[in-house]
């Protein structure tokens, strides 16, 4: 046991002196700065104190934008119904005829006993008496003869150059009657005196009602006198 103990003690003096060796020549430690040891504590205060922020930031999810606000909807104005004579914008008129057609009409003066015609200087005309009326059915495509009869109600003659012809509408293939100087002279109106015109037409082959208008003219191409026109309605 004695000998145990000696030797445990001289192993703890062989390690005292093992370690004051150690430290034998070893400078000894510089007296550290309190300023710097502040400095250096602020500077990791701060650091700490910028990311705590930023994991803060990072952790706070962003603020949606607010809805814009809608405007406000456009009512249109009330539709105004019942005036007369307002046409839309932008609407085309037209005027039609039968058969598919457009043709623009002439402005009609009133045919017939008490019409005064169209004068235009010293010429003018009255339709005084018809044949065939207006709206007679005729079959398709069939020849028939239309006429009237006009009073010369102005102060010229009706002779060479003047004609009665056919202006708008259907034309149902009638043909212009002009005066010329082979014209029988009875056909020559003076100023008070009637003349009846012929013309022969063909009704279309396709039913349906159709209407054409004729005119005098005069021997400088002006129309004048009472419009007239034909008005048959084809039917099988």
């Amino acid at each position: 046991m004695q000998l145990t103990k000696l030797i445990w003690m001289a192993t703890a003096l062989l390690l005292a002196a093992a370690l004051t060796s150690c430290n034998i020549g070893k400078a000894p430690e510089p007296t550290q700065d309190v300023n710097a040891i502040f400095t250096s504590a602020a500077g990791t205060m701060i650091a700490q104190l910028n990311d705590q922020q930023t994991q803060t930031a990072q952790a706070v999810p962003p603020t949606a934008l607010a809805s814009p606000t809608p405007l406000d909807t456009f009512t249109p104005l009330p539709t105004v119904a019942g005036l007369v004579g307002v046409t839309p914008l932008g609407t085309p008129f037209t005027l039609s005829t039968p058969g598919g057609a457009l043709t623009p009409l002439a402005t009609a003066v009133p045919a017939g006993s008490g019409s005064t015609g169209f004068a235009v200087g010293c010429n003018n005309a009255v339709l005084v008496a018809e044949k065939i009326p207006d709206g007679t059915i005729i079959h398709p495509a069939k020849r028939f003869t239309k006429t009237w009869e006009f009073q010369n109600t102005g102060t010229c003659t009706w002779d060479q150059g003047y004609s009665f012809d056919f202006k708008s509408g259907e034309q149902m293939q009638g043909q212009n009657v002009v005066l010329t100087q082979q014209s029988p002279k009875t056909d020559f109106t003076a100023p008070g005196h009637s003349q009846s015109f012929n013309i022969d037409m063909w009704s279309p082959g396709t039913a349906g009602e159709y209407k054409g208008y004729w005119q005098m003219k005069d021997d400088h191409g002006n129309w004048f006198g009472s419009l007239v026109w034909v008005d048959i309605v084809v039917h099988r």
